[in-house]
């Protein structure tokens, strides 16, 4: 009788539904409340700031307020900032001290300064030299990138450089960008099917990837998203190489998981983990379906999922950078100068997260690598990310 009342007593304890179970969920949905509530008076902070500010020597976008939630509150654990309407970014950190150490100044012949932008740019070229692709890739202007001529371009990338310099690094969206409503982008539709300005693009959790869309269509939305004085776009090539290094000089990735094999932290047809939040949609499905307790992703299953599903797909609080959409940049492929072409970086929902050409159609199923696509193409595939600087 002893031992059965022993055999209840730790069931009852340690059980499934045990007290111990119990207590660890309740305290989970404690946390959860106070970590919406902070998020709620970010939100409504960010209302108030109307000037670009500094926070924890980072400096602040005006429209912009950090999240104060624990593990999003500093630069080492990555650093979040949300706007009014609940879209949030990640600070990426790149060391001002870089700009004097001659590991990465020993071919500039000039002083770097915040003039010299193609010195800035080579010191940061030679600091990710690992995750660029110089003999195929490059941030020049195409056609087709959403910006209207070389000039522009040159502008704009001239004022990343700038910012990066100054400020010692820039936002990327905590997410990849999304839309909410009840539209679902099928997939068996084609690009001129759909208007991208059916959706108003977001940059929260649990909304649907904003796919079916060109480069020059997702940089036209990109640029519109910024709530303050800075301004927004698509990622150019040496800012995702920039993220990457963060990535690893935080110690959050091996140099081998981020460019060799992402499969233990992306969403690739391999993968196999458990989602307990969110929307799946299971093998080219043209529908979502919602996460009721929990969904198993099985292994060689193409599943696309909504964004930030699941934080085993996160690092850092950026999510889903590794697979689950390719996201457009602003390099372009150069392999053919006579071509077009436009360069989406991560890999997708539907390889393998390892660099097998052989297995991967030719493609690099990491978060280090690339795809081109013709600039009047989109797919069911791809998607984009948006940055502030």
């Amino acid at each position: 009788m002893l031992l059965i009342l022993a055999s209840v007593s730790i069931t009852v304890v340690f059980g499934d539904n045990g007290l111990l179970q119990l207590a660890k969920e309740a305290g989970e949905k404690t946390n959860e409340a106070k970590d919406n509530d902070l998020r709620q008076i970010a939100m409504a902070e960010a209302v108030m700031n109307f000037e670009n500010t500094k926070y924890k020597g980072v400096t602040i976008p005006a429209g912009f307020a950090p999240t104060r939630i624990e593990g999003e509150d500093s630069i080492d654990d990555g650093l979040v900032i949300i706007d009014s309407k609940g879209n949030s970014y990640v600070w990426i950190e790149v060391p001002k001290s870089i700009y004097s150490n001659t590991k990465y100044t020993t071919d500039i012949e000039t002083p770097i300064n915040t003039e010299n932008c193609e010195g800035i740019e080579k010191v940061l070229q030679n600091y990710t030299k690992e995750y660029r692709d110089e003999a195929n890739c490059s941030d020049i202007w195409h056609e087709g990138c959403g910006i209207d001529n070389k000039e522009e371009y040159d502008e704009l990338k001239n004022k990343m450089l700038k910012s990066v310099y100054e400020n010692g690094g820039f936002w990327v969206g905590q997410f990849e960008v999304g839309y909410e409503g009840d539209k679902i982008r099928f997939y068996d539709k084609t690009w001129s099917d759909l208007n991208p300005t059916d959706e108003m693009p977001v940059i929260k959790a649990n909304a649907y990837p904003y796919n079916w869309v060109r480069c020059s269509q997702a940089q036209a939305l990109a640029s519109n998203m910024s709530a303050g004085q800075c301004n927004s776009s698509l990622m150019f090539g040496i800012q995702w190489d920039l993220m990457l290094k963060f990535l690893e000089v935080k110690g959050a990735k091996t140099t081998n998981e981020l460019m060799k094999n992402s499969q233990n932290w992306g969403n690739y047809k391999e993968a196999n983990f458990i989602v307990k939040q969110g929307k799946y949609s299971e093998n080219k499905s043209p529908s979502f379906i919602d996460v009721l307790g929990s969904y198993q992703k099985e292994t060689m299953n193409w599943v696309l999922l909504t964004t930030g599903a699941t934080e085993r797909n996160s690092v850092l609080n950026i999510y889903d950078i590794a697979g689950n959409l390719w996201e457009f940049t602003l390099e372009k492929i150069i392999i053919n100068p006579s071509t077009s072409e436009c360069c989406s970086r991560g890999g997708c929902y539907n390889l393998l997260g390892n660099d097998n050409p052989d297995i991967n159609d030719g493609y690099v199923g990491s978060v280090f690598g690339r795809n081109c696509y013709h600039w009047k193409t989109s797919s069911h595939f791809s998607g984009f990310r948006t940055t502030l600087f």
